[in-house]
């Protein structure tokens, strides 16, 4: 994605009104997240009481940041993201771990400038970040994460993916469109036909800059970066947990 369509992406995210229900909208198109952090803090080899150095890229509202803080207490994290409302809101949420945390305001593609004395990473992770940049872009963020983590240091990704078959990617859709009509009624007492739903998921994607590709496609990036151990933990339809070890 070129910088000028990345800052968008984060103009869009940097609004009141989408960050006043930013977490709740999540809960609704994306009811494993609770899960998917979970996962991803298991993967990571690490005793639970270590003083590991983790970066999240795209920190939103802490949400990621909050669950490995939990599982691993002393761990200490640098969260990046574009957006500077998002991270007002993460220190909402981490308000008790705040000690812990350096927040830096970046895109992915001025990260490389703006973290230029971050090296020796345990772990390098992300939840519903990644899928906005282009395959390129992907790759050199790839690099340059494999490039400032320990040996034997862990990249960890959680986000939303293409299905690589076109049938498949529309019974996907069709059953996104469905859980999140039947979640919008019970979370939000909203009532929304399908079709408004398709619509609705369609304008958001393009309103974010959304650029997913396959689970098979990232983790051959991965490879290519120079990553070992390359996998996919967990998936479920478009959504899905992959990473690797440097």
């Amino acid at each position: 994605m070129p910088e000028n369509n990345q800052r968008e992406t984060a103009y869009a995210f940097n609004s009141s009104d989408i960050i006043a229900t930013y977490d709740l909208d999540m809960d609704v198109w994306h009811p494993n997240r609770k899960h998917m952090a979970s996962i991803a803090c298991e993967v990571l080899p690490f005793d639970r009481y270590k003083k590991i150095q983790i970066l999240d890229l795209g920190v939103g509202t802490g949400y990621l940041t909050h669950k490995i803080i939990e599982m691993f207490p002393h761990a200490s994290v640098v969260a990046i993201d574009a957006a500077g409302m998002m991270i007002d809101k993460a220190k909402i949420r981490l308000k008790a771990q705040l000690g812990q945390i350096t927040f830096k305001t970046s895109t992915f593609q001025e990260l490389s400038e703006k973290t230029k004395n971050i090296i020796g990473l345990d772990a390098v992770v992300s939840a519903f970040a990644l899928h906005h940049l282009l395959r390129d872009e992907k790759l050199k963020l790839f690099k340059y994460v494999h490039s400032i983590l320990k040996p034997d240091g862990w990249f960890i990704n959680c986000d939303i993916f293409n299905a690589v078959n076109p049938a498949n990617e529309a019974l996907y859709r069709r059953l996104l469109y469905k859980g999140t009509q039947e979640r919008s009624r019970s979370m939000k007492n909203e009532e929304k036909t399908l079709e408004y739903i398709e619509s609705e998921y369609t304008t958001k994607e393009k309103r974010d800059g959304d650029n997913p590709l396959s689970i098979t496609e990232e983790t051959q990036l991965l490879i290519k970066a120079g990553f070992s151990m390359v996998d996919c933990f967990w998936k479920e339809y478009r959504e899905a947990i992959y990473g690797g070890k440097k």
